[in-house]
């Protein structure tokens, strides 16, 4: 008979317990370390200002929402954006899905550097006149993404704007406005899918309405000397990531001085920067342009 093995002390078994636990135990994290854009590279602005703003810049496997009035920028960050992609460390094409007729082809090309034209060939553009067009060319898009061709793979997807897709066919009945929420849903599931699957960075314009007193809950700014939120309300602000709102208000000049703001954004803090649209794109003001 073998003899028993000699009893442990109880502090000894702890000890050893707690070492073995302290030696399995993952060390803690820090949450914002975890998101996929801190794990891939992002897409500049083509500006230094604009990409510390935003920590480097828009980040992929994400839906940012670019909000404004007309004229504030937002089609002229897309037109640089879908230049800047293969230059990118992506090194992408970009599909820039269109609801605002015509497509302004005349200011990409204005922006496409001169030595450079081969980068309008990497801009795949399609019009989108309703939201079920726009569902479609977004199931569409999910095999153009899995079998690029000749190009380079697409990892940018511009949506300009989602907006003006809901302008007709809904009024204010809850019956309209259950299914406008159902469609927006639709699209936002399907943007992020792609944007997951595929490692895409995904933008979306979005135009703003004026603010009734006593209105509450979504994002509120002035914007020339209105105070405006961006359209489709709580709901479609729900279905994006990031959203960064531009605005603009006259100097004592009667300059128009324009602000890009990070109204939220789970990687990012609220800040914002002043900035310019010349005609060679969009900059960030470096004097009055740091975070605030």
């Amino acid at each position: 008979m073998r003899p028993a093995a000699p009893a442990r002390h109880p502090s000894a078994a702890a000890s050893s317990s707690s070492s073995t636990n302290s030696q399995q135990e993952p060390r803690p994290e820090n949450p914002l370390l975890l998101l996929p854009s801190s794990r891939a590279g992002k897409l500049s602005l083509g500006c230094p200002v604009l990409d510390r703003l935003l920590s480097g810049g828009l980040p992929p496997a994400s839906v940012t929402e670019i909000a404004g009035e007309s004229a504030s920028g937002k089609t002229q960050l897309c037109l640089q954006l879908a230049l800047l992609a293969p230059l990118s460390p992506l090194s992408a094409s970009c599909l820039f899905l269109h609801s605002d007729l015509p497509f302004p082809l005349r200011r990409l090309r204005g922006l496409a550097p001169k030595s450079r034209p081969d980068l309008l060939d990497h801009v795949l553009v399609a019009a989108a006149h309703s939201p079920s067009d726009l569902i479609s060319l977004l199931s569409r898009a999910q095999r153009l993404l899995a079998h690029p061709g000749r190009l380079p793979p697409v990892r940018l997807i511009l949506v300009d704007s989602i907006a003006s897709l809901f302008r007709a066919d809904f009024d204010a009945s809850p019956a309209d406005l259950k299914r406008r929420s159902a469609l927006f849903f639709r699209i936002s599931a399907k943007l992020k899918e792609l944007a997951h699957r595929h490692r895409c960075v995904v933008v979306v314009t979005n135009q703003v309405v004026d603010v009734v007193e006593g209105e509450a809950g979504n994002t509120v700014a002035w914007s020339s000397g209105r105070r405006v939120s961006p359209a489709l309300g709580i709901a479609w602000a729900n279905c994006v990531n990031t959203r960064l709102f531009l605005t603009r208000d006259a100097d004592g000049r009667g300059c128009a001085r324009r602000r890009m703001k990070v109204a939220f954004a789970p990687h990012l803090p609220e800040r914002a920067c002043e900035f310019v649209i010349r005609r060679d794109g969009v900059f960030g003001v470096e004097p009055s342009g740091r975070c605030t």
